[in-house]
């Protein structure tokens, strides 16, 4: 009888004590069993550890690893350290998944390098409905070659596209690929790289991620010149990457939406806004024309908003 692969779970937690017991639950009770489960604390100040302790002490498919608090990225390349598994996935500590959600993407991977899913972009206390009542249902799905997916994930499926987690990768692609240490944003500097190292790509058209929006205190939710300009360095290194290729599209698109970003967060959290300036924005030859109209309406807007 052929062997089930293993799957190697990474989960990195932090202040996470109200939710992530639901997230364990719904991992350890997956239709897919055969997982290696790995918890990373990454130095929780609240009761996160001690549950995450308790759920290791019940599976021992769970292995828990404590560090000092390094962010998101740390986390994720500790686990994928000690990851022993033949495929790898990533599910953030305050969200959750559906119970066919491994037997699924597995089942749907065939010759492809990873897989990904449509998210229910989760509000607590909201009713949790089954994404695969009928196991018999065709899923519909579309396939890409990485150069494919690389032309398209500026637009397409925009967050999960970038996002780490709705993914299931076959391990070849982590082994000399890692996270950014000490940087936020780290999808947006990673992507293109997994990307890029796939050969086969499948995304399917099933909610099967339950992606919690309403967390106070999460990195979504919460920003800082910091997180800001994370970003916008992210979006300069997939332009060089892009550039690299020879796709000046792309390039030109992600360079847009960095620059764009930067200037529009700058403007709405009042930093360094009196460095932005309409001659400014115009000088700048690699903003598209309508990138600038965007721009300068809402440097206006905001000046008249003030005023008033």
């Amino acid at each position: 009888m052929e062997k089930t692969p293993l799957i190697s779970v990474i989960i990195p937690v932090y202040n996470v004590q109200d939710y992530v017991a639901e997230c364990l639950d719904s991992i350890i009770n997956q239709s897919y069993q055969n997982l290696e489960i790995i918890v990373v604390n990454d130095g929780s100040k609240d009761n996160s550890a001690l549950i995450c302790k308790e759920y290791a002490l019940k599976d021992a498919r769970i292995l828990f690893l404590e560090k000092e608090n390094g962010g998101l990225s740390s986390a994720r390349n500790l686990g994928l350290d000690h990851a022993t598994g033949d495929f790898i996935s990533f599910i953030d500590s305050d969200d959750f998944i559906d119970h066919h959600y491994f037997e699924i993407l597995f089942k749907n991977l065939d010759d492809n390098d990873f897989i990904f899913c449509d998210a229910t972009y989760y509000i607590t206390g909201s009713p949790v409905l089954s994404s695969y009542l009928n196991k018999s249902n065709k899923v519909k799905s579309i396939s890409f070659t990485s150069l494919e997916l690389l032309k398209a994930f500026n637009n397409f499926k925009r967050p999960l596209v970038i996002v780490s987690w709705g993914k299931l990768f076959k391990k070849e692609i982590w082994e000399d690929l890692r996270y950014p240490h000490g940087k936020y944003h780290e999808d947006e500097a990673t992507v293109h790289h997994f990307i890029d190292k796939s050969k086969k790509i499948k995304y399917i058209d099933l909610p099967l991620y339950y992606y919690r929006q309403d967390r106070c205190g999460s990195i979504t939710n919460s920003i800082n010149y910091t997180k800001i300009n994370d970003y916008y360095q992210a979006c300069l290194e997939r332009e060089e990457f892009f550039l690299k290729k020879g796709m000046i599209n792309e390039a030109n698109e992600v360079y847009n939406n960095g620059k764009s970003y930067l200037i529009r967060k700058r403007m709405r959290f009042n930093i360094d806004k009196d460095q932005i300036t309409i001659a400014s924005i115009l000088s700048d030859k690699k903003l598209f024309l309508s990138t600038k109209l965007e721009l300068i309406f809402k440097f206006l807007f905001g000046k008249k908003q003030k005023q008033a």
